[in-house]
């Protein structure tokens, strides 16, 4: 904010403050706001305190606003919130205290208006300005010399979940700042006790405190939430000594509340005891921090112990013993229903009532399946029960999903509610691939690979539960190799395959190409893949795919196609690699000129990159590249600019690495493949697309070209003796063309002594005076008459930047103000 944006201030409070004025909308008196922080910040209160035409202006709005009896409140809590912020220096602060404004903004009493209170953004402002404000001892003494402690704490069980979670954040603050150095009385604050306090703040934290456990004793289900809310907080942000004391404070009722058992607190109380495991309080057997989560779970004989198992199992730091009795819990629903032979014993009579009611019975299959993949995913190690069991119910119980019936069965309510369950079915495949990271279960494959496989075949097999399989089978195939995996990849996985290319859904298509895709990429220098991949059906499916007529499945039909021309390199029979290449080639480029949508476009330029950036298919793309350039260049969208930008940097780097231009004396030898290289380039089209880019209309292919062109600057100003009559371009009849000669005269018109009026001729200066006449330039010159350095600047400013400028916005709010006069003047 310049002195110019200060000069308008005044005036910008004087409409602020005038009731008969619509206020600005909520984001812009936000965005006002940040950027009184931004300066406040930056000079520590002294250019708002101290600038003349500021400090008297501010302090009268804050006075007009609070007395008035028609202020909104939007302009109020903004009032509210400038306040903490300008009280957040202890020289603010005495300002505001001297004149009596303090009172006048944090005492609703002294409002003019008091039913303001009830607007939500008003207590929000409120407790904001006193969270801005706490940042010295006299803003302490304000608030609890005032007794704003008690309306802090009333505003904990707001009925507005904002103003709510704001009063929390202020208590925890006020906790930590009665208990951060200067607040102490000179002793070690960690590891102390509440009489290192000053006495005169003692009464603060018990109030607080003696709050909290009041919320926690409370009958009020929502006081008992925003209670164990703000103990979280405490147990995560605050240290000793309020830490222990609080504890020890609230350790009956929590008990009381553990024991309890209500559904509605599990998920916080497990939030409250994750803070506790984080905390030294642990480590102490006298805060029982251990035995309440494990009375948490109890027996396994409630309702809820099942949610709390799960909770308890994503813990990051939890003991060992009380993970593995959260697993026991949890994998029960998985092996009742699997017909484990253990399960009949341990299965009690609220499992058997859950399992029999269809929603709480898939609700605990997943709990159960998600908490295992979770486990899978960090390598959990099971010692009670063994991964090769724990496979084998995953596998059975997707087999009961599809309709297959075991012989023996525990439940078989159960067994009716998992048939098409979609749910189920795309968890337990989660949870299938997860477990293909255990090494414990290679002679399960045959099962694994079996009940895949019948998904993959189902006629019944919903769109979202095949890419589920498929992402299990490529999991599988990926992490657990075995001697006959080509085989079931030709004779049994590639059919299957050719069927879902095929399928009537496109999602299935899509989702077919999206798995061939990763394969191919995963098994990539894999000869016998390869081999079994391009002597299949599959690559004509592939082929057939890019004719598609849903745009996504082309787009996956295109990068399909790309992996498998890659993955063709690598075969040891290369006689139908040349026809892959070239028939993809065809259709791709029909696809890049022709195709109204834009994903398979881009799709086609990404899959050119990905090519060019490997070493052996540059001299087979060279005859399309031109054609890739010009058609993404110009495409109308922007994404496909972006990608065809990316495919001209690895052009560059491909190109222009077979000389080292990155040496600072070039022998001839590397001077003149320098300059082939870049002859090269032009003949690609590559200097044409990045000067059309650098003026195109979307701000991110500017910024891309011009990054590129202001590598290629560098790099010919490192060749000293470039020939430059071999780099010409020509700039007429092209948009960016004219824009550099245009670019040029005015350069050369601001000078104040131009060429004509010094009279100079036969010079450089005189044919830089005739550019404009010229058709063909130098690539060196054009790169030397653009300002690319101060394009580049320009160009990494956000879009914004001068719209949404503090000076910007205040001349909006002014000019409002002013339109608002004019139309109440018209009126009449």
């Amino acid at each position: 904010m310049d002195s110019d944006c200060l000069s308008l201030l005044p005036a910008v409070c004087l409409v602020l403050a005038d009731p008969k004025q619509s206020p600005p909308d909520d984001t812009s008196l936000e965005k006002l706001l940040d950027w009184f922080k931004e300066l406040h910040s930056q000079s520590n209160g002294q250019v708002l305190l101290q600038h003349q035409p500021c400090q008297p202006c501010l302090l009268e709005f804050i006075s007009s606003v609070c007395t008035s009896k028609t202020t909104d409140p939007a302009i109020l809590s903004f009032t509210i919130k400038l306040t903490g912020l300008l009280a957040a220096t202890t020289q603010g602060f005495h300002l505001l205290d001297e004149g009596g404004l303090l009172v006048y903004v944090f005492e609703r009493e002294a409002w003019g208006v008091c039913d303001l209170w009830e607007d939500a953004s008003v207590r929000s402002g409120w407790l904001q300005g006193l969270l801005d404000m706490l940042k010295h001892q006299q803003a302490l003494g304000f608030i609890c010399g005032n007794g704003l402690i008690k309306v802090i704490l009333q505003l904990q069980n707001d009925r507005s979940l904002f103003v709510a979670c704001l009063a929390n954040q202020l208590l925890v603050h006020i906790l930590n700042f009665l208990t951060s150095s200067n607040m102490t009385s000179g002793s070690d604050v960690v590891g102390s006790s509440e009489s290192s306090l000053r006495p005169d703040w003692v009464s603060v934290s018990s109030e607080i405190m003696n709050a909290v456990v009041e919320a926690l004793s409370s009958e009020d289900c929502p006081q008992v939430l925003q209670g164990l809310r703000l103990l979280s907080l405490v147990l995560s942000q605050c240290g000793e000594p309020i830490l222990s004391t609080l504890w020890k404070d609230v350790l009956v009722p929590l008990e009381v509340l553990v024991n309890r058992g209500s559904e509605s607190l599990i998920q916080t109380l497990i939030t409250v005891l994750e803070a506790a495991l984080g905390t030294p309080l642990l480590n102490q057997s006298e805060y029982k921090v251990e035995e309440l989560l494990e009375a948490m779970l109890g027996d396994g004989n409630r309702k809820e112990c099942f949610q709390c198992a799960a909770l308890i199992v994503k813990l990051e730091k939890c003991p060992e013993v009380l993970k593995r009795k959260a697993m026991d819990i949890i994998l029960l629903p998985l092996q009742c229903v699997s017909t484990q032979p253990q399960a009949e014993k341990e299965m009690n009579v609220v499992l058997k009532e859950q399992l029999s009611q269809k929603a709480s019975c898939i609700s605990l299959l997943m709990q159960s399946l998600s908490s295992l993949a979770q486990l899978a995913h960090t390598k959990y190690l099971f010692e009670d029960i063994s991964i090769h069991s724990i496979t084998s119910s995953v596998v059975l119980l997707l087999r009961m999903c599809s309709g297959h019936r075991p012989s023996s069965l525990l439940h078989i309510n159960a067994f009716t509610h998992l048939i098409g369950c979609c749910k189920v079915q795309r968890c337990g495949l989660d949870t299938l691939g997860a477990l293909s990271v255990y090494e414990e279960k290679l002679d399960l494959r045959k099962d694994i690979f079996g009940v895949l496989l019948d998904y993959l075949q189902s006629p019944d097999s919903h769109a979202t539960v095949l890419k589920k399989t498929f992402q299990a089978v490529k999991r599988w195939i990926v992490c657990s190799p075995f001697p006959d995996l080509l085989q079931f990849i030709s004779h049994d996985l590639f059919p299957v395959l050719e069927k879902r290319m095929c399928d009537l859904r496109w999602e299935v298509r899509d989702s077919t190409l999206e798995f061939i895709t990763q394969l191919t990429a995963a098994l990539n220098g894999n000869s016998g893949f390869s081999e079994a991949l391009h002597t299949s059906g599959v690559v004509s499916v592939l082929l057939s795919s890019l004719a598609d007529a849903e745009g996504y499945v082309r787009a996956s039909a295109v990068t399909a196609v790309g992996e498998a021309v890659t993955a063709s390199l690598y075969q040891t029979v290369l006689v139908s690699n040349s026809k892959l290449l070239e028939e993809a080639l065809v259709q791709m480029m029909a696809i890049l000129s022709q195709d109204t949508e834009g994903f398979p476009r881009r799709a086609v330029v990404q899959a050119f990159t990905s090519w060019l950036k490997g070493s052996h298919l540059i001299t087979a793309l060279e005859s399309s590249l031109s054609s890739v350039l010009s058609l993404g260049g110009s495409d109308f969208d922007w994404e496909v600019k972006m990608h065809t930008l990316e495919l001209a940097e690895v052009l560059m780097e491909k190109t222009l690495t077979c000389c080292p231009y990155a040496v600072q004396n070039f022998g001839s030898s590397e001077e003149t493949r320098f300059t082939q290289a870049l002859i090269k380039l032009k003949d690609f089209g590559l200097f044409d697309l990045l000067f059309n880019s650098l003026f195109d209309c979307d701000r991110p292919v500017c910024e891309k070209a011009c990054a590129l062109l202001v590598k290629l600057r560098t790099l010919t100003a490192e060749t000293a003796d470039l020939d430059h009559s071999v780099l010409v371009l020509n700039v007429c009849g092209n948009r960016w063309g004219d824009e550099v000669q245009r670019r040029y005269l005015n350069k050369q018109q601001a000078k104040a002594s131009g060429c004509v009026t010094n009279g100079v001729t036969g010079s450089d200066e005189g044919t830089d005076c005739d550019l404009h006449c010229s058709k063909d330039i130098s690539l060196p010159k054009i790169l030397q008459i653009l300002d690319l350095d101060d394009m580049q600047r320009m160009l990494t400013l956000s879009s914004d930047h001068v719209v949404n400028s503090p000076r910007s916005l205040m001349e909006d709010i002014l000019s409002a103000a002013q339109q608002n006069e004019e139309n109440i003047v018209d009126c009449y």
